[in-house]
Formats: structure tokens, sequence, C-alpha cells
């Protein structure tokens, strides 16, 4: 019984890295419509201002299509929401998870968990939470990819799902959303507050990606 396992492993495996090796290197570059950039700019009454990514950084995620917003009341005291959205209709590398390049930009990712909760997608919406040091300030990140209508917060998943759709149809659109907020000194662990306030922008953003994100 061990060795059938075994052997039907094995095949799933190969099958896998097939699917993963020929998807992977089937990509075009591609800088047509801007998908992102159609998210609106005031989301659940809260306006925003644009923050322009250089073109080194662009090159790096080699797509044009990125959105990169803070979103903001009138209110002195509100903390502000940032959304990021980097978008390929064909270059599945352009998901990847955001703690590589926050450490690689210097900071201390802190804390990485999975969480759930209800969305209009999907009922149990995954998503990866990050405590990250800033310097001597503490942020909270969510973030999750898109693939064509598939969600997942796993970096494998999506991608493993991405390929099949490019061998298959030989397209595959690839988002990673993220969101960030800066957590106030006077909160201390677990951060619910945080928590809170990004899940509740992060139910506002996942129908408006499930519209404009093909």
């Amino acid at each position: 019984m061990k060795t059938v396992k075994l052997v039907i492993l094995s095949i799933f495996f190969i099958l896998a890295g097939i699917i993963l090796w020929f998807g992977f290197y089937y990509n075009i570059e591609f800088y047509g419509k801007q998908y992102a950039q159609s998210i609106p700019a005031v989301i659940a009454g809260m306006s925003s201002t644009e923050i322009v990514m250089d073109q080194r950084t662009l090159d790096i995620l080699e797509t044009e299509d990125v959105l990169y917003r803070c979103y903001t009341t009138e209110d002195p005291n509100h903390i502000p929401l940032y959304l990021c959205v980097i978008f390929s209709e064909n270059n599945r590398k352009v998901a990847h998870p955001p703690e590589l390049c926050l450490s690689g930009g210097g900071s201390q990712v802190l804390e990485k968990v999975q969480i759930n909760f209800p969305s209009t997608v999907e009922e149990d919406f995954d998503a990866q939470r990050l405590i990250v040091n800033h310097g001597q300030t503490k942020w909270m990140y969510l973030y999750w990819y898109k693939a064509g209508k598939f969600y997942s917060s796993h970096y494998l998943l999506q991608q493993f799902f991405a390929a099949v759709t490019q061998l298959v149809q030989r397209k595959s659109s690839c988002s990673l959303i993220r969101l960030s907020t800066p957590i106030p000194d006077s909160e201390t662990a677990p951060y619910t507050e945080s928590q809170e306030r990004l899940v509740s922008f992060a139910q506002e953003v996942i129908p408006l990606t499930a519209e404009k994100l093909p």
C-alpha cells in the first residue's frame, strides 16, 4: 500500500514539475491596458493619492501595470491604508511573496501568519498577515494572489494554477494584492485593531479586484 502511495505521489510531483517548468518559461512581455489603475481612487469614502514607482522597480517587477495608493479621510486622526496591486496578463513572475522584497529593502519581518475572513468571492477567504519593522515603526501587511478567478494566499498553489492555465489557454493573468497600514505606538500585540482595519479594507478591495482584474 505504501509503495502505491509513493508511486502516485511521484507521478504527481513529476507532472507538477513539468507544468511549472513549461508554464514558467512561457512569458510574454506586455505593456498594454492598465487594469490595476482601473480600481477606483475612492473606496469606502476614502480618497487616495498615487505613489509613483520608479522605472527600476517596474523593470524588476517585469510589468508596468502597477497601482500603489494611500487611502485616507479628512479626519486628522485617521490612520492611512495603503493598496498595492501588481498585475500582468501573461507573466506570472510578477506575483511574488512581499516579505522577500521587504526583507531585501532592509525591513525586518517579525511575524507571518495566515488569517481567514468572509468576503464576496469566498466565504472563507485566506490572506497572509505580516508584522514588519520599518525602522522604529511597526507595520501590518495583508496580501494574497489572484490568478484569473482563482484566489489564494499560498504562493506555490497560485503559481501552479497559473501555470496550468497558461499551458491550456496560452495566457494567464496574475496579480499580487497587498494592503498595509502603520501600527500605532499605543497598540500592542496581537494588534487586533490594525487587523480589523485592514480586513475591513480588504473586504472593500476584493470585489473591486474581482470586477476590474481579468
